[in-house]
């Protein structure tokens, strides 16, 4: 592919200079397109935690898939964010205790949090069978649904997880992280999960 004044783009620029007009025959002129060359000094790169935090992480159907559709953003994106000079970074949390929950101010599961913040703020639930039967006595357990241009998903699309990420990322020097409070009483419906939740079994050799 070749400019209007014939040079080959991304190859050299010959009859000397660096391309903008000026009469510079130095790589390292002080014009607008100068190239910069490094100070040698470490680079201050930014952080952006991709954080998801679930009551279960083996068998909801909210829960799992949501998981795997958040590693794959990450994953799609973090060539995009080493570009950009951020360190995208993603972890995992699955709340055992009620008091684990309010630790880390769970509202709904599964919740994804990008520097702490929450990707959906309106939050939406409905009936989720697969956490129902992790408790002793069938319980009615709720668990998040995402909605996403019009239509309601039951695991957060990868469309939906890669514009969140990107919007962080373009405005990571805009909004600061935030360590969300702990909460002093869970909602109503992580409270019934964790009051019935089943106990694990230990097995003896000897028994």
């Amino acid at each position: 592919m070749r400019d209007l004044k014939g040079a080959e783009l991304g190859g050299p620029i010959h009859g000397g200079g660096c391309g903008c007009g000026c009469n510079s025959s130095t790589s390292n002129t002080a014009c607008g397109s100068a190239v910069v060359e490094s100070s040698g000094l470490p680079e201050v790169r930014k952080v952006l935690n991709a954080t998801l935090i679930v009551i279960d992480l083996s068998s909801c159907k909210r829960c799992v898939p949501t998981g795997d559709q958040l590693r794959a953003a990450v994953k799609l994106l973090t060539p995009v964010a080493d570009a950009l000079g951020i360190d995208l970074r993603h972890h995992e949390t699955v709340v055992q205790t009620s008091g684990e929950a309010k630790e880390v101010a769970l509202l709904s599961s599964p919740t994804i949090r990008l520097n702490g913040r929450d990707i959906a703020q309106d939050i939406r639930e409905s009936l989720c069978e697969s956490c129902g039967d992790l408790t002793d006595n069938n319980t009615s357990v709720d668990c998040r649904e995402w909605h996403y241009r019009g239509k309601v998903y039951s695991a957060a699309p990868v469309a939906m997880l890669v514009e969140a990420l990107m919007e962080a990322m373009l405005k990571i020097d805009d909004i600061p992280p935030v360590a969300p409070s702990p909460l002093k009483d869970l909602p109503e419906n992580l409270r019934r999960y964790f009051e019935n939740k089943k106990q694990a079994r230990t097995s003896s050799c000897c028994s």
